[in-house]
């Protein structure tokens, strides 16, 4: 019992004098990290806000070139019917460009699409439920989303500008690779593919569809692929004249 009491009384000494005897090292970093390791996490932070700032500066390039493409091609004069604020009719000329080249798709194709679906109504729901300026399908933005990597969330995200024409571009360049041509692509976006494969397959029925929806976009389209070229035509006789004052 003795040689316990000595014990205990010992360790009340050493405590008592411990920052004499056992001097204590505080930590130099978070959480007791050494200081090398904590500079070495200054200096990623760092170079990663450098990144970002990097692949922000990148993508106001890109989307000044793609704006400027629009510009060439009558997008942005043919986004104004949109009605939306100046800023949003940009961001949504830059996404018409941006998704009819990331899928191989005329932009006026696009633009042709969106005006006979919504007419330009970002807000736009037809009677069964395809919602934005391509008429989406929730479904079919779900499926197309997850297939492209991302999430779509509610269904109420297809009235945002740059997702719907991101993901109604997409299905279209589908449809046409699937399909084969625009017009029996246009078939299949209107319809849906399972009922435009049966519509497809009767030539009454193929005839009387092929009358509607398909014709009355590649008519629009092609309006507006004429339209294109007396601006372009216009633009090189502008820049002759140029050169030669």
């Amino acid at each position: 019992m003795r040689g316990w009491t000595v014990a205990v009384t010992t360790a009340a000494m050493l405590v008592g004098a411990g920052a004499q005897a056992f001097p204590v090292q505080v930590p130099s970093g978070p959480q007791g990290e050494p200081a090398e390791v904590t500079q070495l996490r200054t200096r990623l932070e760092q170079r990663e806000l450098e990144l970002r700032a990097a692949l922000a500066k990148l993508q106001a390039y890109e989307d000044e070139a793609l704006h400027a493409e629009a510009e060439r091609l009558g997008v942005v004069e043919l986004v104004k019917a949109s009605g939306l604020p100046v800023h949003q009719q940009r961001r949504l000329s830059v996404a018409i460009v941006r998704e009819a080249q990331r899928n191989n798709v005329d932009p006026l194709l696009v633009v042709a699409v969106i005006k006979c679906e919504s007419s330009f109504n970002n807000y736009a729901v037809s009677h069964v439920g395809a919602m934005g300026l391509m008429q989406v399908m929730p479904d079919t933005g779900t499926w197309l989303a997850d297939k492209a990597g991302y999430r779509l969330g509610r269904s109420t995200n297809l009235f945002d500008a740059e997702t719907n024409v991101a993901l109604g571009t997409a299905y279209l360049a589908d449809l046409i690779e699937r399909f084969g041509s625009v017009e029996k692509a246009l078939v299949a976006y209107n319809a849906g593919p399972g009922l435009a494969r049966r519509i497809l397959a009767k030539k009454e029925s193929r005839t009387k569809f092929m009358a509607g929806y398909p014709t009355k976009v590649v008519k629009e389209f092609r309006k507006l692929k004429a339209y294109q070229e007396r601006q372009l035509t216009l633009v090189d006789q502008q820049k002759t004249i140029d050169r030669q004052g």
